[in-house]
């Protein structure tokens, strides 16, 4: 294969601003269409990044354009419907997260990328960023003995989207956890080695996003805001170990914030900023890297190389499938724990 044709499903603000930029810089990619039902939003980003492929119907596309892989950046509600048509026509598939609405939509995307033996992988970018990959590293090695207890947290003092169709639940599946929460929420996974999650307890709120409120990014659609803007949840694994997760768009908190701390038997490690935590030599220590890679502006960079050379040298990406599923798994948990008002036996 010489160059990998890449096509992009949705031209709004993530393909914009992450994907297309991503896939342009990567020699070995030819970045050839684009399609969008919106036809200003398709010109505009068909002129700005001179993509000659352009598409009303991303089934179209799929029959036209002989693509080697398809980015899907439209909203969640037609993640799965697109991913699995391009499964079926042998398209390699790139998601971005979350996965799907459900669970059941998720594992027919498994389903049909298994039926045609293609790539199926999903975008979460936080994996490729330097802390999260030192961090790996580091728990990887044993350093922490058995990590047995995370907290995390993906905390907005105020931060609800003001544009697209962020606060309808009906097309997003959620708000503040399904959009935001699962970058940390895949993480933390991620860095526990992916067990497997057997209880979800949680409750969520609308208390601030419901009304008008001070907000960086503009003032959104609160009279349809039909989303939580807060989510507190306690997840128990089948190894034994157990996660605090706090997310929210909207919270009267001193300042916004990500944290991932992970406790160990050994050791205990925070991902942001990286730092190791131990008890030794009759002190409590803890030590920094004195030099670390520098990290990428744009994690895309690192996500599109990732899905390129799984397409071209039929290596394995670095989100699995499997391992989204398992998000979109807990996600829902949540959600269904939070309405019933008890725990969620997975």
């Amino acid at each position: 294969m010489s160059k990998v044709r890449i096509g992009i499903v949705g031209t709004g603000g993530i393909a914009r601003n992450r994907h297309i930029p991503s896939f342009q810089a990567n020699p070995d990619v030819d970045l050839v269409a684009a399609s969008d039902p919106v036809a200003a939003s398709l010109a505009e980003v068909g002129n700005q990044f001179g993509i000659a492929g352009r598409y009303s119907d991303y089934e179209e596309m799929f029959a036209k354009e002989q693509l080697d892989g398809v980015v899907i950046c439209t909203p969640n509600k037609f993640h799965a419907p697109a991913a699995i048509s391009a499964l079926n026509k042998g398209i390699n598939v790139l998601c971005e997260k979350p996965m799907a609405l459900d669970p059941v939509e998720g594992r027919a995307m498994i389903a049909a990328a298994k039926a045609n033996h293609k790539i199926l992988t999903v975008g979460f970018h936080y994996r490729h960023r330097t802390p999260v990959k030192a961090a790996k590293q580091i728990i990887d090695s044993g350093e922490l003995g058995h990590v047995y207890m995370v907290r995390v947290n993906a905390l907005r003092r105020r931060g609800i989207p003001s544009w697209g169709s962020f606060v309808h639940k009906h097309i997003q599946g959620g708000g503040a956890m399904i959009d935001f929460g699962v970058h940390t929420l895949d993480t933390a996974l991620y860095l526990l080695g992916n067990p497997k999650p057997i209880e979800v307890s949680a409750t969520l709120s609308q208390h601030l996003g419901t009304k008008p409120n001070v907000n960086p990014w503009g003032q959104w659609n609160y009279q349809e805001f039909t989303v939580e803007d807060q989510v507190a949840a306690f997840v128990r694994f089948e190894n034994g170990a157990s996660m605090l997760l706090e997310c929210s768009w909207a919270l009267n908190v001193p300042e916004s914030k990500e944290t991932i701390s992970l406790s160990g038997t050994e050791a205990g490690l925070d991902v942001f900023p990286l730092k190791v935590n131990k008890a030794q030599h009759g002190m409590l220590t803890h030590w920094v890297p004195d030099w670390m890679e520098k990290e990428n502006e744009e994690p895309g960079i690192g996500q599109a190389a990732d899905f390129v050379n799984a397409i071209k040298n039929g290596g394995t990406p670095n989100v699995l499938a499997e391992q989204a599923l398992q998000v979109t798994d807990i996600v829902d948990a949540i959600y269904r724990s939070a309405a019933a008002g008890h725990a969620i036996t997975l």
